[in-house]
């Protein structure tokens, strides 16, 4: 297939454009083409010759690319594309980015706009050299709006006792799980589904196993050094909770907001003010004996030691 992606460009070659599924393959994928246009042909023959053979990756694989180039094949009629890659620490490529209707309502406007900026600089294209600039632009525009978005950060749980058998078991539970929800002949059917519930019984059993196994382990390390430490604590039941201060309704109906004012409520709850108007006849008359108690014949004498 030739293309002048990675070929010279041939006029009136082929009438079908057969190149046209692995271009939008490429462009779907975000890959980027090794191949130069002005090297030697990568497939030879006695008929003629052609640029068929392609190298392609990612964005990043790309920028580590050295020395790319096509050396003649005595062998074959396909050429060797020897090329060097610069070291590197792989990385995965970015996660795709998706945006909410409000993102892509804000994009499209920012685009229309600068689209209309530019819209009198299309005239003026006489040039593949001025159309991918003015595609660069653009794209640079979609790029820094779409920057300006936060980003959500998804946190996994991790835990410290899954490992490579775990995501096997896994994997193959939920294999015997499709193939028995897929299933519609009622016989196979029902094998299906006890294949499927041993499976998932042993991997439920697996899991408890290596939680406990990962549990204790972790109790062996605590009381390496002393033997009544947590685990001890937590067995005999010598771990005190932390103290939760739940919210309480005041006078008024209303719940408390802050500690506190939980802690006052409470405290005028328990020990309220003293209110003469609302004080019983007994409260009244101890309060009037206390108030006028001025005799000292009940007092003890004091001791000599």
């Amino acid at each position: 297939m030739r293309h002048e992606l990675w070929g010279p460009e041939i006029h009136n070659y082929r009438i079908s454009d057969q190149a046209a599924p692995l271009v939008s393959f490429i462009l779907k994928n975000d890959l980027i083409i090794w191949n130069n246009k002005d090297s030697e042909p990568t497939f030879e023959t006695v008929n003629g010759k052609s640029w068929i053979d392609i190298t392609m990756s990612s964005a990043n694989l790309a920028n580590k690319k050295m020395n790319w180039q096509v050396i003649k094949n005595n062998f074959s009629d396909h050429n060797y594309l020897v090329f060097n890659v610069e070291y590197f620490n792989a990385t995965r490529d970015p996660p795709r980015i998706f945006f909410n209707h409000r993102q892509i309502l804000k994009i499209c406007k920012a685009v229309h706009q600068r689209f209309l900026e530019l819209q009198e600089e299309i005239q003026t294209i006489d040039s593949k050299q001025k159309l991918e600039k003015w595609i660069e632009e653009l794209t640079n525009t979609i790029n820094q709006i779409s920057q300006s978005f936060p980003r959500k950060v998804i946190k996994h749980l991790k835990v410290p006792w899954w490992d490579s058998e775990l995501e096997v078991n896994r994997k193959k539970t939920r294999a015997l799980r499709s193939r028995y929800q897929r299933c519609r002949r009622e016989e196979e059917r029902s094998i299906r589904r006890i294949v499927y519930k041993k499976q998932e019984a042993h991997y439920k059993w697996f899991i408890k196993q290596k939680c406990r196994a990962s549990f204790e382990l972790f109790c062996q390390q605590l009381v390496a050094n002393n033997v009544f430490d947590l685990p001890y604590k937590i067995a005999a039941g010598k771990i005190r909770k932390q103290t939760v201060a739940q919210w309480v309704k005041t006078s008024n109906g209303q719940f408390t907001n802050t500690i506190e004012e939980t802690i006052q409520t409470i405290v005028q709850a328990l020990f309220p003010t003293d209110d003469s108007a609302q004080e019983t006849h007994v409260q009244r008359t101890k309060r009037e004996t206390v108030n006028t108690y001025s005799s000292t014949i009940l007092d003890k004498q004091f001791t000599k030691q």
